[in-house]
């Protein structure tokens, strides 16, 4: 007996195909999620929550993997979600992007404590330092998982810093037991997408999963490479073409005063650029023969008329007659 016939026999089959059917003509965007381990309390208060912007469907995987590819028929890539099915499954239908609806879905993770067996979802290191444990079998308990601990001054010390766990690495017993005693929460529970398409295109849940701060200084950092880009080259946009004028105004102001055109707005600069070397000619004049300068320039320089007086020599007597 094949699936159709099955679904046919069933009835109930036949409405659930029927209501996946409906929802993946319905909205734009549909996900493949993956509820293993998840809590049936905390997944109703998931469901709450996403009320409004999203409907959770779960469903076995044989009537999912039905519904999609009676939807295949309309578009393949629906069909190719079928692959992302597996263990404990549910579809997720929004109008939100996958990117939006995977940071909902992300924010709405609780960290839990370690399982044996599982793996953890993040780096976990054990910070050096006193600890509020009394004296007794946990330093062995530490030691066992790797953690330099002893027994100082009455209380149980970690000696340094130790990097208890790696994300993704599989959680033991023991390291289970020593992070319940510090409080540390290495998993997360909640809905994590596995792929989600939307019009023609498949995210897979590893595309989705991005650091948004990360993101963030990325484009700021392109923003920035470009807007350098278009000044240095010359090229006007509308973020650009401020500094761009007044690039070109200063050179063209630099040009005007190193070939001395006589503009309205730079004679200014140009007097002023005259009258600072007649006063440094003046003053290298001056150094040498004070008497060399008129009042006005001794004036403008600082000297002073009996300055000026003390330089003079003292008129050469004429030689008497018969004298040589």
């Amino acid at each position: 007996m094949d699936g159709t016939k099955a679904v046919r026999a069933a009835p109930w089959k036949r409405e659930v195909v029927g209501e996946l059917s409906g929802l993946l003509e319905r909205y734009p965007v549909v996900g493949v999620l993956d509820i293993s381990n998840l809590p049936a309390r905390q997944f109703q208060q998931i469901r709450q929550k996403l009320r409004g912007e999203a409907e959770i469907v779960v469903a076995k995987n044989t009537l999912i993997e039905l519904a999609l590819q009676k939807a295949s028929e309309r578009d393949k890539k629906l069909g190719e979600m079928i692959k992302y099915l597996g263990g404990q499954s549910a579809l997720i239908f929004s109008k939100l992007n996958p990117f939006k609806l995977n940071k909902v879905l992300r924010e709405n993770r609780i960290n839990a404590p370690a399982k044996p067996g599982s793996k953890s979802v993040k780096d976990v290191v054990i910070p050096a330092g006193e600890t509020e444990f009394a004296p007794g079998p946990v330093v062995a308990e530490l030691q066992r998982v790797g953690i330099k601990a002893k027994i100082q001054a009455g209380k149980v010390v970690i000696m340094e810093d130790c990097p208890l766990l790696k994300e993704g690495d599989v959680i033991t017993k023991e390291i289970s037991d020593v992070l319940a005693k510090f409080g540390i929460l290495p998993l997360e529970l909640g809905l994590k997408l596995r792929a989600a398409y939307e019009t023609g295109m498949i995210f897979a849940g590893e595309v989705l999963e991005y650091d948004e701060r990360k993101a963030i200084e990325h484009v700021r950092l392109a923003w920035t490479n470009a807007f350098n880009l278009a000044i240095n080259a010359d090229y006007p946009t509308s973020a650009t073409v401020g500094i761009t004028l007044s690039k070109a105004a200063s050179a063209a102001q630099n040009l005007a005063l190193n070939a001395c055109l006589p503009v309205t707005r730079i004679m200014p600069m140009l007097l002023s650029k005259a009258s600072a070397e007649m006063l440094g000619l003046s003053a290298a004049l001056g150094a040498k023969d004070k008497r060399s300068l008129d009042k006005e320039l001794m004036e403008m320089l600082g000297i002073t008329p009996e300055e000026a007086k003390s330089e003079e020599k003292p008129p050469e007597e004429k030689p008497k007659e018969g004298e040589k």
